[in-house]
């Protein structure tokens, strides 16, 4: 990964009946570009989708079974994050949403979808909306003014 090759800014997009999201153009052709159309689908929060590039979930992923085996979190994370899985993406740009985790997240109709700098997260649209409605707290900011220093 270069040092450009952030994903950022946020796009709508659907969920279709066959579980197929397609991703916005700018999305898709970033993740052509950088790293291919190979991804990894999962989710790690109750209210999200996360699509990472094949090539950075296989380092993370490296990373994580270098730990020792019997740490619990990592035993956990381990299969949580399997309950999703590979896919392609087609030359329209769509993935498919593993049923499993559509289920278990309602994800289907309007979605946005989100640059997280090494994935795309999804999440439905309400969620967004709760997320931009919520003001951030005094200590929220006064920790990410610290952060700009």
């Amino acid at each position: 990964m270069g040092a450009m090759d952030i994903f950022r800014g946020s796009y709508q997009a659907t969920v279709d009946e066959k579980g197929r999201l397609k991703l916005p153009a700018r999305l898709k052709s970033q993740l052509e570009q950088w790293f291919g159309p190979s991804v990894f689908i999962t989710s790690l929060a109750p209210y999200e989708l996360r699509i990472y590039p094949l090539a950075v979930w296989e380092e993370i992923e490296r990373r994580f079974l270098a730990r020792p085996s019997m740490d619990p979190l990592v035993t956990r994370l381990l299969e949580h994050a399997n309950y999703g899985q590979d896919d392609e993406m087609d030359s329209q740009g769509r993935v498919l949403v593993p049923a499993l985790l559509r289920e278990a997240i309602g994800m289907s109709g309007e979605v946005v979808v989100s640059g997280r700098g090494r994935f795309l997260a999804v999440v439905s649209r309400e969620r967004a909306q709760a997320e931009l409605a919520k003001p951030f707290t005094v200590e929220e900011l006064a920790a990410l003014a610290a952060l700009e220093q």
